[in-house]
């Protein structure tokens, strides 16, 4: 009787061990997926770091070029914007591999009035992994609160304050187009864009360029500090997991 409860009690402990240590090899397993997935998202934060600093460059070289207009509109003339984009490029597509080209050529500047000045900068940084950590639940489960918080901030709040302002440069860009499309349209015949703005400039397209500095300035101010964001999430991440 004696021999079979000992053998009843091993067999009953020996299923608990075994549960205990399923259970701890879940867990660590649960643990260090999360950890790769975070030590992933490096990745792309390291990537939209990048694509970030190149948009902030674009963004100050249309301040550079708005604010040279607004002093001297003289440089409305097509020969003075082509001039100042070659200095100055933000005009731009990409190519099959996602290699940014700046539009340069002959071929984008025949065009040029129609994009040079209205130009508000599509933003649009890398959020794979992080829709990722999302989707599988695997944010909620970061045990590293500070980690987790900055995450979090970084990719809604934070990031959505370059939306706000990009909208309000984009309703800017609407505004000179609907100018432009008005004064076409009030013309007797057929006219070109570049006949409006080299000869019909009034007190409207001045103050819609005027306002344009402004929200190219706040543009410049949100990416800024989404690159100081990125790169302090970054360094959050080394921190705790390296």
């Amino acid at each position: 009787m004696r021999k079979y409860i000992f053998e009843s009690t091993a067999i009953f402990v020996g299923i608990l061990l075994s549960f205990s240590v399923d259970r701890y090899n879940d867990e660590r397993i649960e643990k260090e997926n999360i950890t790769q997935s975070v030590l992933t998202l490096v990745n792309e934060i390291e990537s939209n770091i990048e694509y970030c600093e190149e948009h902030l460059k674009q963004l100050q070289n249309m301040v550079i070029v708005n604010k040279l207009i607004t002093s001297d509109y003289n440089y409305l003339r097509k020969d003075s914007l082509i001039n100042l984009h070659q200095k100055y490029p933000y005009g731009h597509s990409y190519d099959i591999n996602g290699n940014i080209l700046y539009w340069n050529e002959e071929s984008n500047y025949n065009n040029i009035y129609q994009w040079m000045i209205t130009w508000w900068n599509t933003f649009s940084p890398e959020e794979i992994y992080f829709k990722s950590l999302i989707n599988s639940g695997k944010l909620v489960l970061i045990n590293n609160t500070k980690v987790r918080k900055e995450i979090e901030s970084v990719y809604t709040t934070r990031k959505e304050r370059n939306f706000v302002n990009l909208k309000l440069l984009k309703q800017n860009s609407d505004k000179i187009f609907m100018w432009i499309d008005n004064k076409r349209n009030n013309q007797l015949d057929i006219t070109s864009r570049e006949f409006i703005f080299t000869n019909l400039i009034d007190l409207e397209l001045k103050n819609l360029l005027n306002d344009r500095n402004y929200f190219l300035t706040l543009r410049v101010m949100s990416i800024s500090k989404y690159i100081e964001s990125l790169n302090n999430l970054k360094s959050v991440i080394n921190l705790e997991y390296n």
